[in-house]
């Protein structure tokens, strides 16, 4: 009984609204998915910063604990239909991988074509075997990240 007291009588730990902040990826981008509810992120004590889609999804973030979450961006058919294709199989990619404060880059070979946004899997020029093909994410004309 007292330890149902002593929980009872803890103060409740603040987390992010998840409702409110679907809310605001929404008005950012609408095709977004939904944030898992089951997530209990610390309560930014700013607003949380939501970046426009890019690279299939929304990137949320709070520069004052830390935190930062990928919203996934649900492709639709029409715009699968309209968007332009900026890699094409065969072709030469400039594939970058990076992270805060560097960033590294690969020429590899796509296998297919794809839009912007889309995954589009490229292999290594120099090496060989299956090891050597990897999926990457088209960002522009001839580029995609990691």
């Amino acid at each position: 009984m007292f330890h149902l007291l002593l929980l009872m009588a803890a103060p409740s730990a603040s987390f992010e609204d998840l409702n409110r902040l679907d809310d605001r990826i929404t008005a950012v981008s609408p095709d977004a998915e939904q944030v898992d509810k089951r997530l209990k992120l610390a309560a930014c004590p700013e607003s949380p910063i939501i970046a426009p889609p890019a690279g299939g999804s929304v990137i949320v973030r709070c520069p004052a604990l830390g935190w930062r979450l990928r919203v996934p961006v649900k492709p639709t058919a029409q715009k699968a239909e309209t968007a332009e294709i900026v890699i094409r199989k065969g072709e030469m990619v400039e594939c970058v991988s990076g992270g805060r404060g560097f960033a590294v880059s690969t020429t590899m070979i796509a296998l297919e074509d794809a839009a912007v946004g889309q995954s589009v899997r490229v292999k290594s020029s120099t090496h060989t075997g299956a090891a050597s093909i990897m999926t990457a994410v088209a960002t522009a004309r001839g580029q995609a990240s990691f």
